[in-house]
């Protein structure tokens, strides 16, 4: 397994991006002639079966992950390409598997592991602050569902999109500038006279 800080998070609240391709040079082992379609990164996606017999497209180091992690149906996002593997991520687990077929689905704007706030919703939610155990894709439904947990204690419903909010700004927006703050203004009349303290210690 490879755990590699990655930056590219996306924003919440972001409007999910239409699928895009780039067209890049394959630099894998096997000859190609001309430029391979590659997905514009980050997606996500799922692999609800292997996607291949034996173990040729994964990664030797992440064999023992990727047999934990796939197939399920949890949902990795996918960051780059080294030229010979893409590089998927599941909250802190990173593995990377040659191109494959999977499933995409629609962007996830939460990860796992990642503290949030679970709504009320008019007391049907049990609101409070949570960590998101596991981010899954319901083939059935055709939805994606977050698994919550406190402390070691997961919750065994699922919860929707909507039912969770993101506890605080991610740090990329915590930039110079980010907020304005208007000078605080006396309500004092601009003509007048203001006593000087330091005349009474004078006297």
């Amino acid at each position: 397994m490879t755990t590699t800080p990655d930056p590219e998070q996306p924003e919440h609240d972001q409007a999910p991006a239409p699928i895009e391709f780039e067209a890049v040079n394959d630099t894998s082992s096997e000859p190609s002639v001309s430029p391979v379609l590659r997905p514009a990164l980050p997606d996500w996606g799922v692999y609800l079966r292997p996607p291949e017999d034996g173990l040729e497209w994964l990664h030797p180091e992440d064999v023992e992950w990727a047999h934990e992690l796939i197939p399920s149906q949890r949902i990795f996002r996918r960051s780059r390409w080294d030229g010979m593997y893409y590089w998927l991520h599941y909250g802190s687990q990173t593995v990377r598997v040659r191109p494959t077929l999977w499933l995409l689905v629609p962007p996830v704007d939460f990860d796992v592991g990642e503290q949030i706030e679970l709504i009320a919703k008019h007391g049907v939610n049990d609101a409070g602050i949570y960590r998101i155990a596991d981010i899954m894709f319901n083939p059935r439904l055709n939805q994606i569902e977050y698994y919550l947990r406190r402390d070691e204690l997961v919750i065994s419903r699922s919860f929707e999109r909507e039912d969770l909010q993101a506890l605080q700004l991610r740090h990329e927006k915590l930039r110079a500038g980010f907020y304005q703050h208007e000078r605080p203004k006396s309500a004092l009349p601009d003509d007048l006279e203001l006593l000087d303290v330091g005349d009474l210690f004078d006297e």
